[in-house]
């Protein structure tokens, strides 16, 4: 028979864990390890890296790309090999990874298109003779 201490302590335990998770302290266990959730991320997975090869990720942020691919390719190698939890954390990491990718090329892509104006602007400054900064 368990006495109320005993109960007491082993809810204690349990305690810490789920404040942690709650807080964001843990991770979630997400990765139950099931044939679902591994194939539910890699499909999310697949869909981020082409999100990001559609962005022109392999011109503005190559390494991100490439990252992703690799990431995915080990999770589509773990599912292949029946294990889900390497597979779903595996395409988990391509997610983001490609995400990463996207969001730095369209950085990357505004950043030169901002150029290219600031350079034209300058350009037709110079023709109607106007010193640079100043409005017309």
């Amino acid at each position: 028979a368990t006495t109320p201490e005993a109960t007491i302590r082993a809810h204690r335990s349990l305690l810490l864990p789920i404040v942690l998770l709650a807080a964001g302290w843990l991770p979630a266990p997400a990765f139950a390890g099931d044939r679902r959730t591994a194939e539910l991320e890699l499909a999310q997975a697949a869909t981020a890296v082409q999100g990001a090869e559609r962005a022109d990720a392999i011109t503005w942020a190559g390494a991100d790309i490439e990252a992703a691919h690799a990431e995915l390719a080990a999770a589509q190698q773990a599912f292949d090999h029946d294990d889900w939890t390497r597979s779903a954390m595996a395409a988990e990491k391509a997610k983001v990874d490609g995400d990463l990718a996207a969001a730095r090329s369209r950085q990357q892509r505004a950043t030169a298109a901002t150029r290219e104006i600031e350079d034209s602007v300058r350009e037709l400054r110079a023709r109607l003779g106007l010193p640079p900064g100043e409005t017309p």
